[in-house]
């Protein structure tokens, strides 16, 4: 969420690096924190807003403890939505200096310590605001950590030199932008739970959370290598002006962002209903179909992730948010049509079809003809990876039935995953990959190989 806060900050801020303008860096960083120091005093009667709104409408399905924690869940999501827009400004420096290995460690180590704090959390306090609350303290941390390294490592400073009201604009319409997909996002993915709890109750919110939990965890494996590459294309456009390599580059962080998520994907497929039966119970098995149904088509969206950073850079982010409207107002027009007949399946449909409408057909059409991406090559770049791992899946499965296996336990599910992410790469590597992307590959465990050697 970082990344998408300090968008707007880092597209300017990479523009001025790139040029050496240490002035107009200093400048940007001073006009941005203007910006989100007034988006977050408007964040705090919005979240007032939406606690009374809930509580008006969920009065008679909720219970007065559930409405009192709701509340509280509201007023930390807005206090941990005002950290994160403060510290964007330190991971827009750290960003554009390049430093991606200490911000990744920075923002790995949080999402490692809150499933581990959690676990011994909730043993003595039980409640989703306890989870809630670790992930806000954490991300003060974190946010701290960053900050220190921004300001002290980075020597990076926050001056105001004057008042540049075209790059105030320009920022605030990006940031606005951004803000704006943000909002639209948090609506497309929230209103489903929404509608099925006053429709069914929390029962069949608690197994369609299940599920976009699970979808949640999947997004990282899209967007970590993606992320880091916006000082990479903003040198390609405001440098070299060159969108032929530019859109080379899209293509081929697609095809090395599919090879996780791929793995995932079909692994999900394959081993996700004994997964969930063991994580979260029998009661919860139908999880495993709403997720899957999200995730596919939910993979367009990540493997073409770096697109939102083009997008950003080119100033052409805003489109993004009116797709991601319009997504929102049709998954909730098709929720409200399917949930009744069809329950949290129904829900997961509806979702599936306006993703693949709004982020594949629409987004894809607009990359090509606006943007200059070629994404008919980027598609024929996937699917000769998708193939034959889809062919070795299904193998697996029929291998599998044959042999009478079963994933019923822990050590079992674990072991079947581990073979299958071996086979899965061996397959990946013979049939699937490029000249290039062996290369790398082989390039990798050399290194390896040298480095154990040395030692």
């Amino acid at each position: 969420m970082g990344a998408i806060f300090s968008g707007g900050i880092t597209r300017f801020y990479c523009k001025y690096y790139s040029e050496k303008n240490i002035i107009m860096m200093e400048n940007t960083l001073a006009i941005g924190r203007s910006i989100y120091r007034i988006v977050s005093l408007i964040a705090i009667p919005v979240g007032v807003a939406a606690a009374v709104t809930m509580r008006f409408i969920y009065s008679s399905s909720l219970t007065e403890f559930q409405l009192m924690e709701s509340s509280f869940l509201i007023a930390i999501l807005v206090a941990n939505l005002i950290v994160m827009m403060n510290n964007t400004l330190n991971v827009a420096i750290i960003n554009a200096h390049e430093r991606f290995i200490f911000l990744k460690i920075t923002q790995l180590l949080t999402a490692v310590a809150q499933p581990i704090i959690t676990v011994f959390a909730i043993i003595l306090f039980p409640t989703a605001t306890t989870v809630c609350a670790i992930q806000f303290g954490l991300n003060i941390l974190c946010a701290i950590v960053q900050r220190i390294y921004a300001r002290r490592v980075l020597k990076a400073k926050v001056v105001l030199h004057h008042r540049d009201k075209r790059l105030f604009r320009e920022i605030l319409l990006f940031s606005s932008g951004i803000l704006f997909v943000l909002i639209a996002d948090q609506v497309f993915w929230k209103t489903n739970q929404l509608i099925l709890g006053y429709l069914y109750g929390t029962s069949v919110v608690a197994v369609y959370a299940i599920a976009m939990q699970i979808c949640m965890i999947y997004q990282p494996i899209g967007t970590a290598i993606a992320s880091v590459f916006m000082p990479k294309v903003s040198q390609l456009i405001f440098k070299e002006k060159d969108m032929r390599s530019v859109s080379f580059l899209f293509n081929d962080i697609g095809r090395i962002s599919s090879y996780p998520l791929f793995l995932v994907l079909l692994g999900f497929a394959v081993f996700g209903q004994d997964f969930i039966s063991l994580w979260a119970g029998p009661d919860f098995e139908e999880a495993y179909s709403i997720a899957l149904i999200v995730m596919v088509p939910f993979t367009i969206d990540l493997l073409q992730h770096l697109g939102l950073t083009i997008l950003q850079v080119v100033n052409k982010y805003a489109f993004r948010g009116k797709v991601y409207l319009v997504m929102a107002i049709l998954d909730v027009v098709l929720v409200l049509a399917l949930s009744p007949s069809y329950g949290a399946v129904g829900s997961a449909v509806a979702t599936a079809i306006a993703l693949f409408l709004g982020s594949g057909l629409i987004m894809n059409i607009y990359y090509a003809k606006s943007v200059g991406l070629l994404i008919k090559d980027f598609w024929l770049g996937i699917l000769k990876v998708l193939l034959p791992l889809v062919g070795f899946s299904v193998l697996f499965v029929v291998v599998t039935e044959a042999l009478s296996l079963r994933w019923s336990t822990w050590m079992t599910l674990f072991v079947g995953i581990g073979v299958y992410t071996l086979l899965f790469a061996l397959t990946s590597y013979f049939f699937s990959m490029s000249t290039s992307e062996r290369d790398l590959v082989n390039s990798f465990f050399s290194k390896i190989k040298a480095y154990l050697h040395r030692g």
